[in-house]
């Protein structure tokens, strides 16, 4: 039922499409034919985004978890860009990058309705000119230092289609979707493949299995009655999410803060550090979009500056100096010190310049670099009153959360500004 006002400004369309030479009427039946925007998304999933999509499921469940409450009995051909454009905003007051996505698929579906002719040509697409949330590359990954707790935490789990799922992700970086779908059936032993997919070509879409992957998959106990490799508590099912069961390893190797899908981004940076090519990379996990893998520079870059850092070490190690011109003062913040049979390298600080080193990289590195042990520069400044980091802290700081650091608190009275450390003995060669 019209409002007043509402019927007014029909009547004045109509009146002005008739000025026109176009027929009012004819306009309305072509949009009643073009059916709701229910009829369409089911249309879009159905027709596009199942058969060309692995992700077909994520634009399924933002159709109906956003547009399809709000504006799915609506005419597809009467929703407007101030539809679209109010529930980005909605949805990007606390997901914006949830809102960024239901833009593209919306996008993407109109486009495909005018193609089809489900809408007619000239129905303006309503996500078009919306501006998109600003939003921030992820680089989060498993270090080093952290990957020992994370093994250690995913062989504690009891179930064993778990616990060998997580290692086949990190094992393989495949898509958490494309393991869990896999069937004992994609595997081919000897090539060492899986299947995972078609391409647009109909050809199968491998993913490459290390031996490491290979022997995990021989591990995995096979039920006569389920044909897929990571069986879940349904009878013939695959396990459905991993989401919970990681959220449990993660919390007990102290890494709240990596998500499931990091997992697939430390097999890319991984690669990276150990030398293989961006476009080796973007191969091995599947990259359609070649911008995708070009992320994994910002890892090449770190390489370089490191292999830098060893270079520079080589080349001062060898330098003819003095010995009494190795004991190396805070400011230079040693690395890789060399020290004769008979001589230990002499680290010397004052307490506020140690303060500031331990809150700039973690201790680990930090007791590398002077050629200590980890231990014993925490020790050092437990005596010294300096405060280090709290578990967690390097972890939030990766991902680009802002921490506050623990004051310096006053120096015991009576005790030497002056700390000094000895790094272990080591032999020239």
């Amino acid at each position: 039922m019209l409002t007043l006002d509402e019927a007014r400004k029909k009547a004045r369309r109509y009146l002005v499409q008739v000025a026109d030479g176009s027929d009012p009427q004819a306009e309305d039946e072509a949009q009643r034919a073009s059916g709701t925007l229910k009829s369409l998304a089911t249309l879009y999933i159905e027709r596009y985004a199942k058969p060309r999509k692995h992700s077909w499921r994520d634009d399924e469940s933002a159709l109906d978890r956003y547009l399809i409450p709000k504006l799915g009995s609506h005419l597809a051909s009467t929703i407007t860009n101030e539809d679209i454009s109010r529930i980005h905003s909605e949805i990007g007051k606390a997901h914006p990058y949830a809102a960024n996505r239901l833009i593209e698929v919306v996008r993407r579906m109109y486009n495909l309705a005018r193609k089809w002719r489900v809408v007619q040509p000239l129905v303006q697409n309503p996500a078009v000119g919306i501006e998109r949330y600003p939003e921030t590359k992820r680089r989060r990954f498993a270090t080093s230092e952290e990957m020992p707790r994370i093994a250690n935490a995913i062989d504690a789990e009891f179930d064993p289609y778990i616990r060998n799922a997580l290692w086949l992700l990190l094992l393989t970086g495949l898509r958490t979707s494309e393991l869990l779908r896999s069937k004992w059936s994609d595997v081919d032993w000897n090539q060492r493949t899986l299947a995972i997919g078609k391409t647009k070509n109909g050809e199968a879409l491998l993913a490459p299995l290390s031996r490491a992957a290979i022997a995990r998959l021989k591990s995995i106990p096979r039920l006569d009655d389920n044909p897929y490799i990571v069986c879940g508590p349904v009878k013939g099912q695959h396990l459905a999410s991993l989401t919970s069961p990681w959220q449990r390893v993660r919390s007990a190797a102290g890494t709240p803060d990596l998500r499931l899908h990091d997992l697939r981004r430390t097999v890319g940076s991984w690669l990276v550090r150990d030398g293989a090519t961006l476009h080796l990379v973007g191969a091995v996990l599947n990259h359609k979009d070649q911008k995708t893998t070009a992320g994994y520079a910002y890892f090449q870059t770190q390489d370089r500056r490191q292999a830098l850092d060893k270079h520079g070490r080589n080349i001062l190690s060898k330098s003819k100096q003095p010995k009494s011109a190795r004991a190396i003062t805070a400011d230079s913040i040693p690395s890789g010190v060399i020290s004769d049979r008979r001589t230990r390298a002499v680290h010397k600080f004052t307490r506020q310049r140690l303060y500031k080193l331990v809150w700039s990289k973690p201790v680990s590195s930090l007791a590398k670099q002077f050629g200590i042990s980890d231990v014993g520069l925490a020790k050092a400044c437990k005596r010294a009153r300096i405060p280090l980091p709290m578990r967690g802290y390097w972890a939030k700081v990766a991902v680009g959360q802002r921490r506050e650091k623990t004051a310096l608190p006053p120096a015991e009275s009576g005790k030497s500004d002056r700390i000094v450390l000895r790094a272990r003995p080591t032999v020239e060669q």
